[in-house]
């Protein structure tokens, strides 16, 4: 029989630092992305305005060590997993404008060589977001996200990438790239890839979701780079597994954000709107597909939150955060397709934002590392 009982209890309870950002947060999404969502998709990108108030939130220079113009802060992922679920509840793509430059430090910041940091880190502090792409996401997302669709080959001093990647975020505006390959015995690790060199070729992608930010594929045909440009140095490996892990409790958050934006649009909606002299949220079939929607999205913020803790806590996270991947890709889908049918005819137009949050929570099942935490 089932033993219930955890050996690691977890206390999701905020902090008063925490309600504050997260009030912060949320009063940013709610004023600033959300109103801007339609303009970003119609655009394919944030406008330069909204990107300096994104910038200016301060979020990446927060936790870019001192030594290299930061302020060093140690944010715990509870922490950062509230970041990210306050302003997708604004909008999941410009949520990611913040989120994917946000993991891209968090990986230099803990991974990299001092020289490497030395190169990269200063940028984020001097105003620069989209310097570094992250291509972790395989060219075809079907296949296994703990391997890579790029394979890494030795060649002496040198190592040799072939393969591709897309769903790389602001890739046009990069100069670099972060891209996971695996090695002959399938390990995978990270390596810096610079636009310009010899065998790289990128190309403008677009999903059916997500259109509020730019995404570029990559193409790596022998492409030769020196073994210091693997993440952390030649002989450094990072836990990917680990890395991954991290990203799908970051795209939960995400997810988390949009289904209660979701949930919180419909319900006014259904009290609101009158059918045969009454409001249609009287009809039985209309409440019990809120209660659910309610329900789903509590079990998905206790599942985020629980794998969120259990890696501050230094634990094995691995089996938890499938789970509330799992959960969050699936319901996630369940909760946009609800509102969208809760709303009738309307869920199919642009005057409601409930069809551009359901083409976006499509995202969540198949998208790696567009958020960490």
């Amino acid at each position: 029989m089932q033993d219930y009982i955890t050996d690691h209890p977890f206390d999701i309870s905020l902090s008063e630092e925490q309600q504050m950002t997260w009030d912060m947060l949320r009063k940013f999404a709610e004023t600033e992305l959300r109103p801007n969502a339609r303009d970003a998709e119609n655009a394919g990108k944030p406008s330069e305005e909204l990107l300096q108030k994104i910038k200016a939130l301060d979020l990446i220079p927060l936790i870019i060590p001192e030594a290299y113009g930061g302020a060093g802060l140690q944010q715990d992922s509870v922490s950062n997993a509230l970041a990210l679920e306050a302003l997708a509840y604004g909008d999941m793509s410009l949520a990611m404008s913040v989120s994917v430059p946000l993991l891209v430090a968090q990986i230099i910041a803990e991974h990299a060589s001092e020289e490497q940091k030395a190169e990269f880190l200063p940028e984020f502090v001097n105003g620069s977001m989209f310097h570094i792409g992250l291509g972790i996401n395989n060219a075809t997302f079907s296949t296994d996200p703990y391997q890579s669709s790029v394979l890494a080959e030795e060649s002496g001093e040198d190592i040799i990438l072939n393969g591709s990647k897309m769903g790389i975020a602001f890739g046009e505006h990069a100069e670099t790239y972060l891209i996971s390959a695996s090695d002959e015995s399938g390990a995978c690790d990270l390596y810096f890839v610079s636009k310009n060199q010899e065998g790289v070729e990128l190309s403008k992608t677009e999903f059916m979701g997500l259109k509020g930010m730019p995404f570029s594929q990559i193409n790596l045909s022998n492409c030769k780079i020196k073994a210091s440009q693997k993440l952390g140095g030649h002989n450094y490996s990072i836990d990917f597994t680990s890395l991954v892990d991290s990203s799908r409790i970051g795209m939960s958050a995400l997810a988390l954000g949009v289904c209660q934006a979701v949930l919180d649009y419909v319900v006014p909606y259904t009290n609101e709107r009158v059918a045969f002299d009454e409001p249609i949220s009287n009809r039985q079939s209309v409440a019990f597909m809120i209660a659910d929607m309610a329900i789903e999205t509590e079990a998905l913020r206790l599942m985020v939150y629980k794998s969120a803790a259990l890696k501050d806590l230094n634990v094995d996270f691995h089996k938890q955060a499938s789970l509330t991947h799992r959960f969050a890709s699936h319901h996630g889908m369940k909760i946009g397709t609800d509102g969208v049918q809760l709303l009738g005819g309307h869920g199919f137009t642009h005057e409601h934002p409930v069809e551009l949050w359901y083409r976006n929570l499509r995202a969540v099942g198949i998208f790696e590392a567009g958020a960490g935490v």
